[in-house]
């Protein structure tokens, strides 16, 4: 049983450590929209840390908002749950834990990225099973579209060298990435290129593209030297 106690502590005192944190990026639009909410008076859940470190282990967009409301004063104070924690371990464990039963949705990256994380600290299947919250037959689903990243670039699952795969570098799976091939990955889209390729087909089919937007122009000539060369 953990021992937990409330506090109050200023927002600039919490600590965003992505060793700990069970997903893969933060989301801008649900951060937003927690503004949204606590400015017409709506109050959000107190934000849990480890009590020694002050990490965050429940509460990093909760944070983000107060902070963006608060015009990123972190003298602000906010309400929290401070957690005695007896091991890194037991810290990553609840902060999945808690992750995984409220506020945004972990998404498929985000449930492969807690299955690393927690066996990289020693939890067996089983245990990750009951608490991630998902089917033990489901593990092993989810962790084969990995990839191992250079050591160094400081993007994979924190406690391995895996990347975890979005759909549109799935392909990619089992082979080891180059430095390049990492940094590039974390541009791409959640969805398929295939899909991405016949948007932009569409724009320019139907004569969408803003063709003042001088930015734009250069992007899609890049892109048809790109394409000139790559595809035979």
């Amino acid at each position: 049983m953990l021992h937990e106690k409330k506090c109050c502590l200023p927002l600039a005192s919490l600590v965003e450590d992505m060793s700990i944190y069970p997903r893969h990026a933060i989301d801008g639009m649900h951060v937003a929209s927690l503004v949204s909410a606590l400015e017409v008076g709506n109050d959000l859940p107190p934000i849990r840390i480890d009590r020694t470190s002050k990490r965050i282990t429940d509460g990093w967009h909760r944070r983000r908002a107060r902070l963006r409301l608060a015009g990123n004063d972190g003298a602000q104070k906010t309400e929290c749950i401070a957690v005695d924690y007896g091991s890194e371990a037991e810290m990553i464990a609840d902060a999945v834990r808690c992750n995984a039963i409220h506020g945004r949705r972990l998404d498929a990256l985000d449930r492969t990225r807690c299955i690393l994380m927690l066996r990289s600290v020693g939890l067996n299947d089983a245990q990750i099973s009951q608490t991630i919250m998902i089917p033990e037959t489901k593990i092993e689903k989810l962790v084969v579209r990995v990839a191992e990243a250079p050591k160094g670039t400081g993007l994979a699952v924190p406690g391995t060298q895996m990347i975890v795969l979005k759909q549109a570098a799935a392909h990619l799976a089992g082979e080891k990435m180059t430095k390049g091939q990492v940094e590039a990955h974390g541009m791409m889209p959640g969805t398929s290129l295939v899909l991405v390729a016949r948007q932009l087909g569409e724009a320019l089919r139907h004569d969408l593209i803003d063709w003042e937007n001088e930015r734009l122009i250069e992007a899609l000539r890049e892109l048809r030297d790109l394409l000139t060369d790559k595809v035979k």
